[in-house]
């Protein structure tokens, strides 16, 4: 690979490690409020080692009132690589203010300096990280949800680093970590995973498995021009590993319960996230795969 040419990442990617020792600031115990759990997970990715980025802490802001700043001890420098599968590590457990939350701010130290935040490729290159504007208003999730007074939530942030992660030409060695995520209810999600055949992977085969929402029988590759009306347009895709010999295996996580269509294709680092690829083509394509909350559906390619 070239110098911070644009590298496909192929991941739904959810951060990795516990963090503790934290202190809030903004709310307090007691009447009017609640316990919060948020916590982030990974999966297998193609073409990196380590996605390593420095956190400081948490911030929740509500619709009215002050934010909610969970500070952590120390920064917290995490490999978004360790975990894979359904795991998943909590960020923090403690009680904060009742009430709605419209934004949950990461504070992150990703300034281009590769000993704060970095990407290790396939090849043992270095790249650092950067969030555009991260040092004055961090790596945000605008997503809003509720805490009920005297109740539970249990969320996970949902990182999607194929349209997270890019490195542009011309800004050699610094990637660009962008948000484009999703705050997942941890009681309401499921999940599909299945076998690929290792007869559609011969040799010189980049595979991938693109997931879509609903029956999708003309799939499209990774566009992030397309319009917000394009049904076709994937809502994720993985890269099938296997474990000690094929088959393959693929795994899409916390998924909202309903109907999903897959699909594969041999073309996948060609895949420019940013247009529309001719060249990336689908087959086979499986639709009707239904999800229930807290339950893994099997989908094998045959």
């Amino acid at each position: 690979m070239a110098q911070c040419a644009r590298y496909p990442v192929f991941n739904s990617l959810i951060l990795a490690a516990t963090l503790c020792g934290l202190t809030a600031c903004g709310g307090s115990d007691g009447a009017g409020s609640a316990q919060m759990k948020l916590s982030v997970a990974d999966a297998p990715v193609d073409g990196a080692q380590a996605v390593v980025v420095k956190f400081t802490g948490v911030e929740l802001t509500g619709n009215g009132g002050n934010p909610v700043t969970i500070n952590f001890a120390q920064p917290k420098t995490i490999d978004l690589l360790k975990d894979s599968g359904t795991a998943s590590a909590m960020l923090f457990d403690q009680p904060i203010p009742a009430g709605n939350y419209g934004q949950i701010r990461l504070m992150v130290v990703a300034d281009g300096n590769p000993s704060n935040s970095y990407i290790t490729l396939s090849d043992g290159t270095q790249h650092a990280l950067q969030v555009p504007s991260g040092s004055e208003s961090g790596y945000k999730l605008v997503s809003g949800f509720t805490v009920p007074s005297s109740g539970v939530v249990d969320y996970t942030i949902d990182f999607d680093l194929r349209k997270d992660l890019t490195c542009p030409a011309g800004q050699a060695p610094v990637c660009t970590l962008k948000p484009a995520d999703r705050l997942i209810d941890n009681t309401a999600v499921g999940n599909i995973q299945g076998a690929v055949s290792n007869v559609l992977i011969p040799d010189g085969c980049s595979p991938g498995v693109y997931l879509y929402s609903g029956i999708v029988t003309a799939p499209e590759d990774m566009n992030s021009a397309a319009p917000s009306s394009d049904t076709n347009q994937p809502i994720n895709s993985k890269v099938p590993v296997a474990n000690s010999q094929p088959p393959y295996y693929y795994q899409f996580t916390f998924l909202p319960p309903g109907s999903y269509t897959v699909a594969f294709t041999c073309q996948a680092a060609t895949d420019d996230p940013d247009k529309a690829d001719s060249t990336v083509t689908f087959a086979p394509v499986k639709t009707g795969i239904s999800v229930t909350a807290n339950m893994t559906t099997t989908a094998d390619i045959p």
